[in-house]
């Protein structure tokens, strides 16, 4: 229970999003089975709503067993990579260090923001190929947060009192 208090809001709201998108297309299913007694439909939406849970229930077991890495940083550069389906993004860590990662074109990201992502851990080595790399990771990426909803304001004014 504590891993699940101290685990972020992000994975703790994507575990209830997979759970009531399960429901909510059972649901509408059942509605619309008894106005037309479509079987086909109930049986599909039944199919959709399994699969949800054993989404969230996944991710539910990964969060209680903290089976996953936190990446924070400010967001220095974003990249697209031509004629590949994920952009590079270079983060620099409250030490200055910088971290770089691939993620896919859907995670909007700006930079001079503050970030965290979340990724499950992994035993994987790494195949020295960053194609390689970024499609045997898609799995592991569990998502993403912003740190504070306007960080610029914040590293404006720090170079202000300076």
């Amino acid at each position: 229970m504590e891993q699940w208090l101290n685990a972020p809001f992000t994975l703790r709201l994507k575990v209830f999003l997979f759970l009531f998108t399960g429901a909510g297309t059972l649901l509408i299913a059942a509605i619309a089975f008894f106005i037309s007694r479509d079987r086909l439909l109930l049986v599909l939406s039944g199919i959709i709503f399994g699969g949800c849970l054993l989404r969230s229930t996944g991710f539910l077991i990964v969060i209680l067993r903290g089976d996953y890495e936190t990446i924070t940083g400010v967001c220095s550069a974003v990249s697209p990579q031509p004629l590949h389906r994920y952009q590079k993004i270079e983060l620099t860590d409250s030490q200055g260090k910088t971290v770089i990662l691939l993620l896919g074109k859907q995670v909007k990201i700006k930079p001079d923001r503050a970030y965290s992502f979340y990724f499950r851990k992994s035993s994987r080595p790494s195949l020295g190929s960053e194609y390689l790399d970024a499609s045997l990771s898609t799995d592991l990426f569990l998502g993403y947060d912003s740190g504070l909803p306007d960080s610029r304001l914040e590293t404006k004014e720090q170079e202000t009192a300076e």
